[in-house]
């Protein structure tokens, strides 16, 4: 879903040709989407911020009311900071620029399809900034008492994770495995009781996971 028809094309024959992503569908506007994805069923949609007859964040919003399976990463040229809390808050699990290599969107399309949440190195340290900053105004605790039921291996890969790193960042800062990274953050979400990867950083920032760091 893209305001320019011709990037959204040239990019869905790189995801096919390149990427081996089968069955990509262009839509030309939000209410296009809305109509033919329940009924195409993609797993992920890329949707840019500005469309022709709607916000890309609002799309995002009833996308995530209609068809709730479905993972959407927004693939903007827009960088301010305001419209990528927008966008994380309005369901989305990803961020890209446009003006990102394709490898890069590639990696980036195929870390959200495994449940990561994807922020492009462009914005990544803005957006984290923020969530601290909103999150760190409460009088300061230190960690909550609930991460207790982690072990401690569980608690450094949650922190890395509340930092934004990658499950592949991680996996080369502690010598492991990226699936044994995958792992542990299926237990980490298993014994918070939480559904995916954004709701666990908003968590452990809300609960204080990094304010030892001062």
């Amino acid at each position: 879903m893209d305001d320019h028809v011709l990037f959204a094309d040239g990019l869905r024959n790189l995801l096919e040709t390149r990427g081996n992503i089968e069955k990509c569908f262009v839509y030309r506007n939000g209410t296009e989407a809305l109509q033919k994805i329940p009924l195409e069923r993609p797993c992920l949609a890329l949707v840019d911020v500005h469309l022709p007859d709607m916000d890309g964040t609002e799309l995002t919003r009833r996308l995530q009311g209609k068809v709730p399976y479905l993972k959407v990463v927004m693939l903007t040229v827009d960088e301010e900071l305001e419209t990528v809390l927008r966008a994380i808050t309005a369901g989305a699990v990803g961020y890209l620029v446009k003006n990102s290599p394709f490898p890069r969107i590639l990696q980036g399309i195929r870390a959200a399809l495994q449940g990561e949440l994807v922020i492009g190195a462009e914005v990544a340290p803005f957006v984290i900034g923020e969530l601290k900053k909103i999150y760190f105004r409460r009088e300061k605790k230190g960690p909550s008492p609930i991460f207790q039921v982690l072990s401690p291996r569980e608690r450094e890969i949650l922190r890395a994770v509340a930092e934004g790193k990658s499950n592949a960042a991680i996996a080369e800062e502690f010598f492991i495995a990226e699936k044994t990274v995958k792992n542990h953050l299926t237990s980490i979400l298993t014994k918070l009781n939480i559904e995916n990867r954004v709701k666990l950083i908003v968590f452990a920032l809300k609960e204080g996971l990094l304010e030892d760091q001062g």
